[in-house]
């Protein structure tokens, strides 16, 4: 699983019922994303369409943490985004990685969310007071390959989740000979842990097939599903174009190689 098979459609759709996106930017930022492979993100922001903070501010509020700003938005860094990676780095990951917080903490926090599913990961480390706000945001800019500035200048606040909130379930389906959904793998109020959470268990136990399922009080539905034999055939289909044109013509990009 890489960056290019993240569930970003959902991402997007988030943005748009906050009000950060059109739908029709949204369909052109998936037309690249899938063109280039690169993180949603950064697309969004060289395009124009939401700044690094709203993005950033976005993204923490799906982790239950509100950001205020105290200064104009438009003072933080606009700058061109880094080069893409395809690999897809988790945020408890790049937490620990990034020097953001140490590994006991991430796990401590960790722990608290598997017996409170409805607590969101960055929610109880800016509540336990093992990160910040402002760390938080720029620890999700950078997950998304945005840049943002070192010192933001924000007020924070912790949101609860309100009953009847959807949660977002994790299962590793059987498909033969019948459909079943199999057991609950993973359980989250957030539709990026969730995300997260199965970007891993792909990378470490290889599943035949994965899915995210948003479940309501009345209402499940599919929203990411993960088939092994689909990621063979893309992967096929890329090696022959290598061989074939000695580089993949779906994800190149003519101006960068003149320039």
């Amino acid at each position: 699983m890489t960056a290019a098979s993240f569930p970003w459609r959902q991402l997007g759709e988030i943005l748009v019922r906050d009000g950060l996106l059109t739908s029709s930017e949204l369909e052109q930022a998936l037309h690249e994303q899938r063109r280039s492979g690169r993180l949603l993100g950064q697309i969004l922001v060289q395009f124009g369409y939401v700044s690094s903070f709203a993005l950033a501010r976005a993204l923490t509020a799906q982790h239950g943490v509100e950001l205020e700003a105290t200064r104009s938005e438009a003072a933080t860094t606009t700058a061109p985004p880094p080069v893409a990676t395809e690999n897809w780095q988790p945020l408890g990951t790049l937490l620990v990685e990034g020097g953001f917080l140490g590994a006991v903490e991430l796990e401590s926090a960790l722990a608290e969310q598997e017996h409170r599913p409805e607590r969101r990961l960055g929610e109880i480390l800016v509540d336990r007071g093992y990160l910040t706000g402002p760390a938080l945001a720029r620890a999700l800019a950078q997950q998304h390959g945005v840049p943002l500035e070192s010192e933001l200048e924000v007020e924070t606040r912790i949101m609860r989740l309100l009953p009847g909130e959807p949660v977002y379930r994790v299962h590793e389906p059987v498909l033969e000979p019948a459909y079943q959904a199999g057991p609950v793998l993973h359980e989250t109020a957030n539709f990026l842990e969730a995300a997260d959470f199965a970007y891993e268990y792909v990378q470490g136990h290889e599943p035949g097939a994965l899915e995210i399922q948003r479940v309501g009080e009345l209402t499940r539905e599919t929203v990411w599903s993960y088939s092994e034999s689909r990621a063979e055939a893309a992967s096929a289909e890329q090696k022959g174009l290598l061989e074939t044109f000695g580089f993949d013509p779906t994800h190149w990009d003519a101006g960068s190689q003149l320039r």
